[in-house]
């Protein structure tokens, strides 16, 4: 599964759900949006920076084995019950996928 967090400001949050849901083995990065990598590398963007915004966007990745389908359901569900409702857009987005090589124990 990967979490990206909009709001970095709801971290511990997340973190707890992650925990609550015994993902403990979940690695989570500091993230930067690409409107802050556009206007620090590509100069016409630097120069427009007005139309992204004055905030710097940064997030929060994280990347979690998760070993079910039902515990990526309820991860989702109490995210939502703690006020992480990620069906809205400016919270963020959880994905899920199988996954066809692991190697490695968890």
């Amino acid at each position: 599964m990967i979490v990206i967090l909009k709001k970095e400001s709801l971290t511990k949050k997340l973190v707890s759900i992650l925990i609550e849901c015994g993902l403990y083995d979940s690695t989570v990065l500091d993230g930067e949006g690409i409107e802050n990598v556009a206007t620090q590398t590509i100069p016409l963007f630097s120069e427009l920076r007005g139309l992204f915004g004055e905030e710097l966007v940064y997030n929060k990745t994280v990347i979690a084995y998760v070993p079910d389908r039902e515990t990526i359901d309820d991860f989702v569900a109490l995210c939502a019950k703690d006020g992480l409702d990620f069906a809205n857009d400016d919270v963020g987005v959880v994905m899920a996928f199988p996954c066809t090589v692991f190697v490695g124990s968890m």
